[in-house]
């Protein structure tokens, strides 16, 4: 599976580029999903699930998950929990029925499994995308550079089994750790 490109503005949209209920999508939209990615800043449940979320440009908006009851949907158990990353799969804005209130995203009963949770903070989970479609990338183009070889510069080749504390990907390594050697002299 290709890792989509998550800073392709026209797949992955902020809550204000949403078309709203009842608006066409544009003809780009219709020939490919759009997903809204946002990070979960709080549970706001009162009567039916709703979320509060914060998109990538900094919007707060609420995710409402219509159609089910307070406890018809346990948020938690899908992972949709305060600090990971919501995505929705053709997210429509509500238009807000006051001027000067913000509109918010609804989510039918019958949609409701199609959004996804990611655990963790937005920035990471894009960060992490990034890399990974770098990674596909460079394997696709005949690479076979570890991205994580920057500090021995060995690669794969080498002794001991060690970890990447950038990724955190385990590779063999046969660089001597600074720690090991420092108490010896």
């Amino acid at each position: 599976m290709t890792i989509p490109d998550v800073d392709d503005r026209e797949v992955f949209l902020s809550f204000t580029q949403l078309p709203e209920v009842g608006q066409s999508p544009t003809p780009d939209q219709q020939q490919q999903p759009w997903y809204l990615v946002a990070q979960v800043k709080d549970d706001m449940t009162i009567n039916k699930p709703t979320l509060v979320l914060t998109d990538r440009d900094g919007s707060p908006f609420a995710l409402v998950f219509e159609g089910l009851e307070r406890d018809g949907l346990d948020l938690k158990r899908l992972g949709l929990k305060k600090g990971a990353t919501a995505v929705v799969p053709r997210a429509r804005r509500t238009p807000p029925k006051e001027a000067g209130k913000r509109g918010f995203v609804a989510v039918e009963k019958g949609r409701a499994a199609e959004v996804r949770a990611v655990p963790g903070p937005l920035e990471e989970a894009l960060e992490l995308a990034r890399r990974m479609r770098a990674m596909d990338a460079a394997r696709e183009a005949g690479q076979a550079e570890d991205p994580c070889a920057g500090g021995c510069g060995k690669g794969g080749e080498g002794g001991g089994l060690v970890k990447c504390t950038g990724c955190g990907r385990v590779r063999y390594c046969g660089k001597v750790s600074e720690s090991s050697t420092s108490g010896e002299g």
